[in-house]
């Protein structure tokens, strides 16, 4: 992929992206056929983003923004936040852990 090509897969990327968002909920092969798309675009841009020579920093940059958007967009939301809570439970809950621990060893 050239840098022209480059541009043109990532409008591709974006085209397919959008289109899945667009279409109905009843429209299931149409959407299949979006989702399907947009992962064989995505595959290409990253590709060309890592291996290709001769691409210039900017449109490397702009591409691997569409392709961290892209793949964001594909966690949901409730994982996001019940790992967030986890994580967050986990840091509050070493103070006490820590705490008991040490009134074990004392007392």
């Amino acid at each position: 992929m050239s840098t022209l090509d480059l541009i043109d897969g990532v409008e591709s990327l974006e085209y397919w992206r959008d289109r899945s968002r667009r279409l109905a909920w009843y429209r299931f092969g149409a959407r299949r056929e979006a989702k399907l798309m947009t992962r064989r675009w995505e595959a290409r841009v990253r590709d060309a983003v890592l291996w290709q020579r001769g691409i210039p920093f900017g449109s490397r940059v702009a591409a691997g923004l569409v392709l961290a958007r892209v793949r964001l967009q594909r966690v949901p939301f409730r994982k996001v936040a019940v790992l967030a809570t986890g994580v967050a439970l986990a840091v509050m809950s070493i103070p006490l852990i820590l705490t008991a621990l040490l009134l074990t060893q004392i007392f």
